[in-house]
């Protein structure tokens, strides 16, 4: 009985230590698509109840490449600071798609965005020829 009592504690740590590292792949994936790219692009997060549309451009993904423990997205409104550092925020960056420009979702991303946004400095993303 003292084994097992013993082996239960090994054996969260082993899983743990798993979901860990599979959490730090999807992350390095995300980082990968965020830092790719120029200009501005969409970060889309679906925390389970909602999908949030979110941007960003150049000055956001030259940080993230100097120091890849925040990335920088902005709503229409105001920015939101996703740490690596925090549980929660590797989660949903494990799972968020990032849409570049010239990618087939992006317009439908940059209206979505665009849809009751209020600040007259806000304007498309979408790059005009």
């Amino acid at each position: 009985m003292k084994k097992l009592a013993l082996l239960a504690p090994i054996g969260a740590m082993v899983l743990a230590s798993y979901a860990f590292a599979q959490g730090d792949a999807a992350l390095e994936k995300f980082k990968a698509a965020y830092t790719a790219g120029k200009g501005l692009s969409y970060v889309v997060v679906n925390d389970g109840k909602e999908e949030r549309v979110y941007r960003y451009g150049d000055a956001s993904r030259e940080a993230a490449k100097k120091d890849s423990r925040g990335f920088m997205l902005f709503t229409c409104t105001h920015p939101k600071v996703m740490v690596s550092d925090s549980v929660s925020d590797r989660e949903l960056l494990g799972k968020a798609r990032v849409v570049q420009a010239g990618e087939p979702d992006f317009a439908t991303l940059d209206a979505k965005y665009l849809k009751g946004c209020k600040n007259p400095l806000v304007k498309s993303a979408i790059p005009k020829n």
